[in-house]
């Protein structure tokens, strides 16, 4: 039936899987709701219903407005407002109390509409527990009894030995379905947790597998698969990211000097650091040691560059009563733009350079890969320099 509801108002199909879920099974029982009115209108026309036209069309307009509103209620999320949002049991009473109804319409039927009653309570297998069931088959047998006693006084019962029997096997049926339905319930709700506790595992699991155990940083592994993603999204055009490689300075020297339990907490302290800095878009991950690398979507150098210098500035003033009064731990900095087209493996490469070039201009600072041609010319420059003054004084000891 959802595929029907799909077609014809597409608008009150609910694009949630859990809502629909609810929606499917709701139009199930709205169905058998359907069976049981074409019922009775066939009965009203055979002449087997001792009501008037206009009394018998008020009543059934009054039973599928009430049909109709869990559907529409499921439609617009206003299920969502109780505690159990499938509304098993106010549904079963509502089909349970329609079904009494077409009881006392057709009584030559009743043997017919009790079968519904059964169909109800397996209908409760969905979703209840036990407590539901009793709740449920309690109401259908006050319903039964209620009319069963009217059919009496009104004299349109059948004999009372053969009513009583009757009766006797209902409560039987009943009693072994509700049974068969608690025990269903009671698997499904026993799957249900243990379903959740293999996803739990398997969150973890997958958590254990991409993060770093000390840091809580992604790990290298993951690393490569985010630049991967990054990579395939700026190949698609209209989109950037940069990379910011850090490094922290003379790192073994801490480790050496007070452990590497004070080693340790250092390597968190920068992971909280970089975690408060970034956006939660953006990606940290740890290297290994004391490397780690940002990875900031949509984000050009100069934005990087900003997220960069945030970051070697909170390093740079962090406390760590760990270490000696005075003792800072600060960060080298390399930070780099992906250029479209390009290998990953050489955006990395780059953005390595730039953190030694960081490190060799005296630690404690950043470089950014537009830098680094006017570091190496430089550099360059400052070699020249040097061997012109070797030859001169080569010349003059001559």
């Amino acid at each position: 039936m959802i595929e029907i509801l799909d077609k014809l108002m597409p608008q009150l199909v609910p694009k949630d899987q859990h809502q629909l879920l609810r929606m499917r099974r709701t139009l199930m029982a709205t169905g058998s709701g359907l069976v049981l009115t074409a019922v009775v209108v066939l009965s009203m026309l055979l002449g087997m219903v001792d009501l008037e036209l206009p009394y018998f069309i008020l009543l059934y307009t009054l039973i599928w407005l009430g049909n109709l509103c869990f559907p529409l209620m499921i439609s617009y999320d206003i299920n969502l407002l109780f505690k159990d949002p499938s509304l098993t049991i106010p549904q079963l009473i509502w089909h349970t109390f329609t079904n009494t109804i077409s009881i006392y319409l057709v009584p030559d039927l009743q043997n017919v509409f009790l079968m519904h009653y059964l169909l109800v309570v397996l209908f409760g297998a969905f979703r209840m527990q036990r407590r539901g069931f009793f709740i449920v088959g309690g109401f259908i047998l006050i319903c039964y009894t209620t009319v069963m006693l009217l059919h009496q006084f009104s004299g349109d019962g059948v004999d009372l030995v053969e009513q009583a029997l009757s009766a006797l096997v209902f409560i039987f049926m009943l009693v072994g379905v509700s049974i068969i339905g608690t025990e269903i319930s009671s698997l499904r709700w026993a799957l249900k947790k243990r379903n959740a506790e293999m996803n739990e595992v398997m969150k973890q699991a997958k958590e254990q597998a991409i993060t770093d155990d000390l840091t809580g940083l992604y790990n290298r592994r993951h690393l490569m698969q985010i630049l991967r993603r990054q990579q395939a999204l700026a190949y698609r055009g209209d989109y950037e990211f940069s990379l910011c490689f850090v490094d922290l300075d003379h790192f073994k020297q801490v480790n050496d000097r007070y452990g590497h339990k004070a080693g340790d907490e250092v390597l968190q302290t920068f992971a909280d650091i970089a975690r408060n800095s970034v956006r939660e878009v953006d990606f940290v991950a740890r290297l290994g040691g004391e490397e780690f690398v940002l990875v900031l979507v949509r984000t050009p150098l100069d934005g990087a560059t900003q997220v960069a210098e945030r970051l070697r500035e909170s390093m740079e003033k962090a406390q760590l009563d760990i270490l000696d009064p005075g003792h800072n731990v600060t960060a080298s900095i390399g930070v780099t733009q992906y250029r479209p087209k390009e290998p990953i493996e050489e955006t990395m490469h780059r953005a390595d350079i730039a953190v030694y070039s960081a490190k060799n201009r005296g630690r404690n600072q950043l470089v950014t890969d537009r830098q680094l041609g006017s570091l190496m010319m430089s550099s360059l420059h400052q070699d020249d320099d040097g061997e012109s003054g070797q030859v001169s004084a080569g010349f003059s000891d001559t």
